[in-house]
């Protein structure tokens, strides 16, 4: 799945569509560094909050290559620093993105 560097559980990568459906969205990719707690699972979905990049759809395939390198991230991708958190309301969930600063 694009945006993820492993191979990841089933309940996550449910969680990680809506993530990225939310990205789409905005014209944009979702690519995480880490998670950030707000943990939550049960049959069906793993959800946790999240810090990574989201980078515009048009740079994603050039991000993409460094991402998946493993390597260091250069300076010029720090600006497309992002949180997201979910929360759900009657079973539905919501994701929000918040700009974060990697400088």
């Amino acid at each position: 799945m694009v945006g993820l560097r492993t191979q990841e559980n089933v309940k996550f990568t449910a969680f990680f569509r809506i993530v990225q459906k939310a990205a789409d969205s905005m014209g944009k990719v979702f690519f995480p560094d880490c998670g950030e707690g707000n943990q939550f699972e049960d049959e069906t979905i793993e959800c946790e909050d999240l810090s990574g990049r989201l980078v515009d759809r048009k740079d994603a395939e050039e991000f993409e290559k460094v991402f998946a390198s493993n390597e260091e991230i250069p300076e010029k991708w720090d600006d497309f620093g992002t949180f997201v958190s979910w929360e759900s309301n009657g079973g539905q969930i919501r994701i929000l993105f918040y700009e974060s600063t990697l400088h």
